[in-house]
């Protein structure tokens, strides 16, 4: 009785599993939303004294607002002045401009190994606005040699409750 028991949990256990497994292999197979400049965005391009931050978004956009509540992508490329600065760390946020909402921690991974591009995911909070103007802290290293300087700048853009 016990071992009937046994394979009957056995065998409910690993049917249990293949939906999680066919849920992964749907979201991998996905078409990626290409990176774009938002019509809302206040700045595409910041210009600085080390060179220019390029920042684009990947996500759901209504009328270049990204809708709130959906995980959308954040790429910041770095396009150096010199060829020997180097893009080390960025360290950034999103605050609520239109109300105040927190700070929204965003955590920026290497796109590869060689590049000065960076990418970060994450969404953004419904409130009972219908359109939110938010602002993207961002504060970057830049290694020259042994030196490191750090640029601090923002960028304003718009979202959409959905």
């Amino acid at each position: 009785m016990i071992k009937i028991a046994v394979v009957i949990l056995f065998i409910f256990n690993v049917f249990a599993c293949n939906p999680i497994q066919q849920a992964s292999q749907k979201s991998s197979t996905q078409p990626q939303i290409p990176f774009t400049c938002l019509a809302s965005q206040s700045s595409c391009e910041v210009n600085t004294d080390l060179g220019t931050f390029i920042i684009d978004f990947s996500g759901q956009v209504d009328k270049g607002k990204l809708k709130t509540e959906l995980p959308f992508q954040i790429q910041l490329t770095f396009a150096a002045l010199s060829k020997s600065f180097q893009l080390k760390n960025v360290n950034s946020y999103l605050e609520g401009k239109t109300m105040f909402m927190g700070k929204i921690p965003v955590f920026f991974q290497p796109a590869d190994k060689s590049s000065d591009t960076v990418i970060a995911q994450t969404l953004l909070a419904s409130c009972s606005e219908e359109v939110m103007a938010w602002r993207l802290w961002f504060s970057v290293e830049i290694e020259q040699d042994d030196k490191t300087t750090t640029q601090d700048f923002f960028i304003d853009f718009e979202s959409q409750r959905l």
